[in-house]
């Protein structure tokens, strides 16, 4: 049976939930959690369809009283790109600038050159977005997430449309350049982070539960348990 492991306690704390409830307008709340994030933790967060996974990192990025954030420095990848099909790898990798109204100087294009070198798409940054692959989009997403320099990663379900040899690679990738970062990653399928993460939180309709060892749901049973609020 699946057992909760001791949490690493770790001295600075980046993100504080005290009793928020999740909900969707005009429905039943979904749950109430407390949760802290310390500074380098990375965690898998799993839950059912509809659990308020993606719900939970939406309310972080717009605080609210009951989370207490010690960063303004949130990066957040969602399931989809949001690419600029018109414009180029490079300039979608430093939209975040653009729309800040910040000037570009030459150590965000040196970065960026970086990160295209770590992405593996090195050569591909006069690139029109429209013309790349799933996987190759993917990537740039994690380029301009990565760019920010964030002290906390919000990854909702970024490579759930891949298939499975593109998300081994993006994992692998993400196991190398957000090492040191504070990560939280929202996914239904616990081999989705098993090659990276080693920690697991379970969203329920009971509250959030854990932490757990992203490896004990290998057992599917267990992970059901964990789902159902049974652990």
């Amino acid at each position: 049976m699946t057992k909760a492991i001791d949490e690493v306690q770790v001295k600075e704390t980046v993100l504080s939930i005290d009793q928020l409830t999740l909900e969707f307008p005009g429905q039943a709340p979904l749950a109430t959690i407390s949760w802290t994030v310390h500074l380098g933790q990375q965690v898998a967060l799993l839950g059912k369809s509809g659990s308020g996974k993606s719900t939970l990192l939406t309310r972080i990025i717009r605080g609210s009283s009951s989370i207490q954030c010690q960063t303004q420095r949130i990066a957040y990848l969602s399931q989809q790109p949001a690419l600029l099909p018109w414009v180029s790898v490079l300039d979608n990798i430093l939209l975040g600038f653009t729309l800040r109204g910040e000037t570009i100087v030459s150590k965000h294009l040196e970065r960026a050159h970086q990160l295209l070198i770590d992405v593996d798409l090195c050569g591909f940054q006069d690139q029109k977005t429209k013309y790349l692959s799933g996987g190759e989009k993917s990537r740039v997403a994690l380029a301009r997430a990565l760019i920010e320099d964030a002290d906390l990663l919000l990854l909702d379900e970024p490579f759930a449309a891949l298939d499975r040899s593109t998300k081994i690679h993006m994992t692998q990738l993400c196991n190398t350049l957000f090492a040191n970062k504070t990560v939280i990653l929202v996914t239904h399928d616990p081999r989705d982070a098993l090659s990276w993460l080693d920690t697991a939180m379970v969203l329920t309709s009971h509250g959030l539960r854990g932490p757990f060892d992203l490896a004990d749901f290998q057992d599917d049973h267990a992970l059901i348990q964990a789902l159902d609020g049974d652990l």
